[in-house]
């Protein structure tokens, strides 16, 4: 079940998260107009999700990794404060032990966004795996 399905546009990217599959994505790029009132729905929802997932059980009753995707073509410096909120949310459960693995995915010939997404990961010392996809992908 999606708990979250927004449609990308011109600039402002896919955001899907997903219960049944587990996982959480940002794909497309990300310049909205305003980064406040877009990243505040997104976060919110994501916040109260991972309070859902995390609470009631123990950390041995979620045998599924939970995956958080990032998939972007470009975002402005507005847009990286909320990617980086999304990663310190994201965090705090991983260093509760909670099982979520974090995928950064960029063109292999991009690599400006190789390095931003490790710019990121080292800003707000959250682990990344760094996925070099080909354009198709």
């Amino acid at each position: 079940m999606k708990i979250i399905d927004l449609q990308k546009t011109d600039k402002t990217p896919e955001i899907i998260l997903d219960d049944e599959k587990k996982f959480f994505q940002i794909k497309g790029n990300c310049l909205p107009e305003n980064i406040r009132d877009f990243s505040a729905v997104v976060t919110e929802k994501f916040d109260e999700y991972l309070n859902q997932w995390s609470s009631g059980t123990t950390i041995s009753d979620k045998p599924d990794v939970f995956r958080v995707i990032f998939r972007l073509g470009y975002f402005n410096s507005a847009a990286a404060k909320f990617l980086a909120d999304v990663l310190i949310m994201t965090n705090n459960y991983i260093q509760q032990g909670y099982a979520i693995k974090i995928y950064w995915y960029f063109d292999v010939e991009d690599h400006d966004m190789l390095e931003a997404g490790e710019e990121i990961s080292q800003m707000v010392s959250v682990p990344m795996e760094f996925v070099a996809m080909v354009k198709g992908d």
